[in-house]
């Protein structure tokens, strides 16, 4: 069972009370943190308190100020698995103590030395290209591989391969739910959620558990994406994307931020687009990133045949659909096949339907 001292127990308890604004919590805490006798502190700002959040408010508070309540509350996080770490606790990020409105309490799952660990936010939008996926994927296995922590929330497209990229190549990931660890949303990624805490890995939210997603708090939650990552990376988001919430929070935290680019026309990059022209670093490849933090090492060639070469090079001026592609390079599509199913598997394609296209470390080769 956790331990708690008694300032974090008071954070705890304040935060449990979901009817209450964070404003109040937060400036309750200020006026009885370190005060024993904690039912007289209150009584003795019952007109402030009353002001602030009215008297129905003032008596749940009241009356919640005991022994029995403190250790029901501790006891339920103890049986779901869940450890709070509070605005006072010893592993509180630092990233977090210092933007406006810090959470009092990170409600986490896994292994909370992530907190501490140089991390790197890689968001995106739910509706993303599947060559969009491919790059997440990409970018988050080089970031992995150069020893980042990466940062994601848990939506479906970017934030869901970003995830299974960290586990599936045994790497360190923080998801940051938007609700409480009872409400999971979307629930069908649970499962994966689960097995992000498993891996070794961390999951975490602001809310107690029980709390019910609301819309507002998607985009409340980026902040924290932002603020734990030394950077961002931008992989989709159309122009009124949540995704660019997240980018907002990195400009305004003076984060690095970076954005990959997109062909003109295309929905799902046009808010990456504007994230450029607003001053946010192009970047078309892990490796711009890896040599901003001074991270970069040459990875190993990567063997071609000089069919799979001749593929690499019809590719470069874009995405083909497999007849237009065989034309070109004047073999029949069956004859093709085999060889395109060769560069998806070494990661330098990636295919849509029967449209292939170069991942960044095809466009390399």
């Amino acid at each position: 069972m956790v331990k708690y001292n008694q300032e974090e127990l008071c954070l705890i308890w304040l935060d449990s009370f979901l009817g209450l604004e964070y404003k109040h919590k937060f400036e309750l805490f200020n006026k009885i943190s370190g005060k024993s006798a904690l039912k007289a502190v209150l009584l003795s700002l019952k007109e402030y308190i009353i002001n602030a959040i009215g008297e129905n408010e003032f008596n749940t508070v009241i009356n919640s100020a005991n022994r029995d309540y403190f250790s029901g509350v501790i006891k339920r996080l103890n049986d779901k698995s869940v450890i709070a770490v509070t605005l006072k606790s010893e592993n509180y990020p630092e990233n977090l103590k210092v933007i406006p409105h810090p959470p009092l309490v990170l409600y986490a799952k896994g292994n909370l030395n992530l907190l501490k660990e140089k991390s790197f936010a890689v968001v995106g939008s739910r509706k993303s290209l599947p060559l969009s996926i491919k790059l997440a994927e990409n970018y988050s296995e080089e970031l992995l591989r150069a020893n980042f922590t990466l940062v994601t929330g848990i939506a479906e497209g970017v934030d869901c391969a970003v995830l299974k990229t960290a586990v599936e190549k045994k790497g360190k990931v923080i998801s940051v739910i938007a609700g409480g660890f009872d409400n999971v949303y979307p629930k069908s990624n649970l499962d994966l959620l689960n097995k992000v805490v498993e891996s070794g890995s961390l999951a975490i939210s602001e809310y107690p558990p029980e709390t019910t997603p609301r819309p507002y708090h998607f985009p409340v939650r980026n902040r924290i994406i932002a603020a734990l990552g030394v950077g961002a990376l931008i992989v989709s988001g159309a122009k009124k994307s949540g995704t660019l919430y997240t980018a907002e929070y990195a400009e305004e935290y003076g984060k690095d931020l970076f954005a990959i680019p997109y062909s003109a026309g295309i929905e799902s990059g046009a808010g990456c687009n504007d994230l450029i022209k607003r001053g946010a670093m192009l970047t078309d490849t892990p490796k711009d990133i890896l040599e901003f933090y001074g991270e970069y090492s040459e990875k190993p060639k990567i063997e071609l045949t000089e069919r799979e070469r001749e593929v690499i090079s019809a590719l470069k001026d874009g995405e083909q659909h497999i007849e237009k592609l065989s034309g070109a390079l004047n073999l029949r599509a069956f004859e093709l096949t085999p060889t395109l199913s060769i560069l998806e598997i070494k990661g330098l394609v990636v295919k849509s339907g029967n449209v292939y296209g170069l991942t960044a470390n095809g466009m390399e080769e």
